[in-house]
């Protein structure tokens, strides 16, 4: 859950750098990885402008780790057109998600990285775009989920 200890720890990756961090995420990440694994490892990449700001991007970072833990390539497959951070949205403009578009080859099975899930609009555009350049399956695994409205941690 994206909240408390999970949520500083993505904060410190995304937003101060904290790349070690970005280490146990991944660890963390491939203990769970669906099963077959598919071919190869890609991310639900950034806006370029996050990007020049920070320096990197963290869905990538995050990426790269998962692949070498699962034996897997890791490969920039999407691209994400410019507009606006999904980042401080209310949900509903979340919901219409970033323009994605899937590079010309992509394998059959594809697995999609990022850092948090609030309303599943990024990777679904990631699955939209990746199918429609020829995946047949496409799932998506991610360090934390925003709790839903009215969520109250167990005591």
């Amino acid at each position: 859950v994206y909240a408390g200890v999970a949520r500083e720890l993505v904060a410190r990756v995304k937003y101060r750098g904290a790349h070690a961090v970005t280490a146990w995420l991944a660890t963390e990440m491939a203990v769970i990885a669906p099963l077959p694994l598919p071919e190869i490892v890609t991310w639900a990449p950034t806006t370029a402008a996050r990007r020049r700001e920070r320096g990197f991007d963290h869905a990538q970072l995050l990426a790269h780790q998962v692949s070498r833990l699962l034996a897997r390539p890791a490969r920039s497959l999407l691209t994400r057109s410019d507009g606006c951070p999904q980042t401080g949205l209310p949900a509903a403009e979340r919901r219409v998600g970033p323009r994605l578009v899937a590079h010309t080859y992509v394998p059959a099975a594809v697995l999609v990285i990022d850092d948090v899930t609030t309303t599943g609009a990024t990777l679904a555009a990631a699955a939209v775009a990746l199918r429609s350049a020829g995946a047949t399956r496409v799932v998506a695994l991610t360090a934390a989920r925003t709790p839903p409205p009215g969520w109250i941690p167990p005591t």
